[in-house]
């Protein structure tokens, strides 16, 4: 493994398990048994390297999009389980999310800019189901109050379930939240679209 790559990897490791306030570049150093230099010179300042951890879990988010021509239901919710999956292995963003669009100013930015994406790109992914028979069809506002509580889900179900679930493993908060989006969804699907919640509840 490339040094770049032990840097990422451990502070990835450390952030996770105190959080990413908690945890300064010669600590991490010290762990990785380098000279603090060693890792400013591939991530000037701390930020540096949690701008990095960010652009790599928007990285592994987009992978696991599905475009709008293969979306159903099923693929609909599987998308959200691993983007979940995600998040839990880079929780310490998630965690740390207010802190970070405080004193982060670069990711501040992408992050309006980004959100604005998720949530246009959202609404026509929600379009797009009612489209193709899987739910019914519902009003803009309607739509604007769906879109909203997915993002809010998505934002900061991990720091709820760190809080509320500690008692639950990883796989059992995800259901949990999973099966919120579920209930939130059901009363606007058509008997198709309840057909492959059905499928996808079985599956989790």
């Amino acid at each position: 493994m490339k040094t770049e790559e032990k840097i990422i990897s451990k502070a990835l490791e450390m952030f996770n398990q105190r959080g990413i306030e908690y945890v300064g570049l010669r600590e991490l150093a010290s762990v990785l048994q380098i000279r603090v230099s060693n890792i400013t010179y591939y991530f000037p300042k701390k930020d540096d390297l949690v701008n990095r951890l960010s652009m790599d879990l928007n990285k592994l988010n987009s992978e696991v999009v599905v475009e709008n021509e293969h979306l159903t239901m099923l693929t609909f919710l599987e998308m959200f389980h691993k983007v979940f999956q995600n998040h839990v292995k880079y929780r310490c963003l998630l965690l740390s999310l207010v802190h970070i669009l405080e004193q982060n100013k670069v990711i501040s930015e992408k992050y309006k800019n980004t959100q604005r994406t998720r949530n246009e790109t959202m609404k026509l992914t929600l379009i797009h189901l009612q489209q193709t028979g899987y739910l019914n069809s519902v009003s803009e506002n309607k739509l604007h109050f769906l879109v909203s509580m997915l993002s809010l889900i998505a934002r900061f179900w991990i720091s709820e379930a760190t809080v509320s679930f500690r008692n639950l493993s990883r796989d059992e908060q995800i259901r949990h939240y999973l099966i919120l989006i579920v209930e939130l969804f059901y009363p606007y699907c058509t008997e198709t679209g309840k057909e492959e919640i059905q499928r996808f509840l079985e599956k989790i």
